[in-house]
């Protein structure tokens, strides 16, 4: 009589159970076979949409993932387990993990948000609080940076879009410019002619655009010249020396005198 209690226990267990056992399994392989074809969906979505090749994978790994994790609460729901409390401790897990790596998290969402947008690219010559030189590298946390000595300097995603950054494009047209203080006696005219010539010896410059010199201060002894040439973005650094090498050159041989350091006596 007792073996018979439990083989009936266990027949009732089954009718009970059994078909939310099978309906969970059929949800979740059905729910995996889904998954997988809404996942290569999404990314031949974003590669038609030409997303960059460091996000495209973390964006379809994120689909995915919080698909699964969705099919398994549906199925744990479906055999009768409480979700609620799995929820719970969930959240305030991601919440805790979340304050913790707040700073990281935040380099992180730049460095979505530098991939998506573009604001530069690689090889694009920007300078950042005081520090210049050509991108080389865009990575999800951080910007990498390197100088005309091939130093290179990491900055992360956070700075690079919580302020202002000077950009010098690759391949696009930018202007050089250096200021002088000159002597006040100096010919104008002569100084324009030194610019030209000095510009016409520079293999970067672009031919096709002016020179630039406006006198933009004037004193007793002195006067300020600011001098600008156009070059392309990646020559923006080599253009910048050449212009003082070629400069004080064309400046002595017509002799367009520097102003001299002058020093302010006390009363």
């Amino acid at each position: 009589m007792e073996e018979k209690t439990y083989l009936d226990q266990l027949i009732d267990l089954g009718w009970t159970f059994g078909p939310k056992v099978l309906t969970a399994f059929a949800l979740l392989f059905g729910g995996f076979w889904v998954i997988k074809r809404l996942t290569q969906g999404f990314d031949a979505f974003l590669r038609r949409r030409h997303v960059d090749e460091s996000l495209r994978p973390f964006f379809t790994s994120l689909a995915d993932t919080g698909m699964k994790v969705i099919l398994i609460f549906m199925v744990a729901d479906t055999v009768g387990i409480e979700t609620t409390s799995f929820i719970a401790v969930f959240t305030a897990v991601a919440f805790s993990v979340g304050l913790a790596l707040q700073g990281s998290l935040g380099n992180f969402a730049s460095g979505v948000l530098i991939l998506l947008f573009r604001p530069y690219k690689v090889g694009d010559l920007l300078t950042v609080e005081d520090t210049m030189g050509f991108v080389s590298e865009i990575q999800i946390f951080s910007t990498v940076l390197t100088t005309e000595h091939g130093k290179k300097i990491i900055v992360p995603n956070s700075k690079m879009t919580e302020g202002p950054i000077e950009k010098a494009a690759k391949g696009e047209s930018v202007q050089v410019e250096i200021a002088i203080l000159l002597d006040s006696e100096n010919d104008v005219a002569a100084i324009r002619e030194a610019t030209d010539a000095a510009a016409a010896r520079c293999p970067w410059r672009l031919a096709d655009m002016d020179t630039e010199v406006a006198i933009t201060g004037l004193s007793r002894d002195d006067m300020k010249a600011e001098i600008g040439w156009w070059t392309l973005g990646e020559n923006y650094i080599k253009t910048f020396d050449y212009m003082h090498e070629a400069l004080r050159e064309e400046f002595a041989a017509r002799g367009v005198k520097v102003a001299k350091e002058r020093r302010r006596e006390s009363i």
